[in-house]
């Protein structure tokens, strides 16, 4: 059985010395570009991965795997809810955490192609984000393990919930409650999760329904979204969001017309993030902490060394947690009558 490779066959393949491959191996600036990618090639062309322990060594670092999360923190109350559970439980299983936070594409790419070159993490998680095929066989290839949050990848582990499923129960909430005329207020279009719950708003209100998309997820685009669907349509009278934080910007607005909230218009959120408990926001709650903890679970369980050599590997079934509605004083009961006054 031929043995692994190692940094003297890399040296011979690429023509270069030992501690050439040695810098390229700790992310050293002191190569030249060319001379980098000459090494990589030959690691590649080796079936070469680097030993975690001796590379954790090289800088004075633990012999800890190493899991790297991105992340979009468009919305930072629900990450900052995956993340506390998430690094607990890593943290639980000796495994250590390296955040990024992703502004756009380009950085996600960025980032990956980082991670591959350098090989360094042995775990990687994605949150409300996807990757195409080609690059989830790029980790496969390097045994490097990947589980994702808030976002289906075809043939990788996964924790969601029905986006439009609540966004539906919370629109027939609003109608049943007496609104006649509901709105949405969404967020970037770039996010799965917020085109998924502008179905569920669709499949109940009608294709007809006005909706605005924010330009951010924070309380003053929430209510720029707001003034702008009631400038257009006066006759709004529910308004559903897909953030508790855009929600919160809706009920701003609203009372800033001198709206009475629930009585002349109800405003419903999704997440249930802290204090809208205390505000008397009505929400759709998804169980966020349980998406970091069994983030952190799966991936202690696709790390964890197997118990011998010809172990077969270990696997992680995908989930779909449960959503509720969550009423509370920015929404009527089905049973309450409603009141009306002129609107100015």
């Amino acid at each position: 059985m031929p043995s692994d490779p190692t940094i003297y066959d890399i040296a011979r393949r690429a023509g270069v010395g030992i501690a050439t491959v040695s810098r390229v191996l700790n992310g050293s600036e002191r190569v030249s570009p060319h001379t980098r990618s000459t090494v990589q090639r030959a690691m590649t062309d080796l079936g070469f991965r680097p030993n975690r322990a001796a590379r954790r060594l090289a800088v004075r670092g633990p012999n800890r795997a190493r899991v790297a999360a991105l992340m979009p923190f468009f919305s930072a109350n629900f990450y900052f809810a995956v993340c506390e559970p998430l690094s607990k439980g890593l943290a639980g299983a000796d495994l250590d955490l390296v955040l990024y936070n992703i502004q756009n594409r380009e950085d996600k790419n960025r980032v990956l192609d980082r991670l591959v070159r350098e090989r360094s993490c042995e775990g990687l998680l994605l949150c409300s984000m996807g990757i195409g095929q080609e690059r989830v066989a790029q980790f496969r290839n390097q045994a490097v393990p990947i589980v994702s949050v808030d976002f289906p990848i075809n043939g990788v582990p996964s924790v969601t919930v029905d986006n439009a499923a609540g966004e539906a129960k919370a629109t027939r909430h609003l109608l049943r409650a007496g609104a006649r005329q509901v709105a949405l207020v969404s967020g970037p279009e770039a996010a799965l999760a917020f085109r998924q719950r502008e179905e569920g708003f669709f499949s109940v209100a009608g294709a007809a329904a006005p909706l605005h998309r924010a330009a951010a997820v924070n309380i003053e685009a929430g209510r720029a979204a707001t003034a702008a669907l009631l400038d257009a349509h006066p006759e709004i009278d529910g308004i559903v969001t897909v953030n508790d934080l855009l929600a919160v910007g809706a009920l701003a607005e609203a009372r800033a017309r001198g709206l009475q909230v629930p009585e002349e218009v109800q405003i419903v959120g999704f997440d249930d993030q802290q204090l809208m408990e205390v505000i008397g926001m009505s929400t759709v709650r998804q169980p966020m902490g349980e998406f970091g903890s069994w983030a952190a679970a799966s991936l202690a369980t696709l790390l964890a060394r197997p118990a011998t050599p010809a172990a077969t590997p270990t696997t992680v079934d995908s989930v779909e947690l449960p959503v509720s509605l969550v009423q509370r004083a920015t929404t009527r009961s089905a049973q309450t009558q409603r009141t009306l006054r002129p609107r100015p």
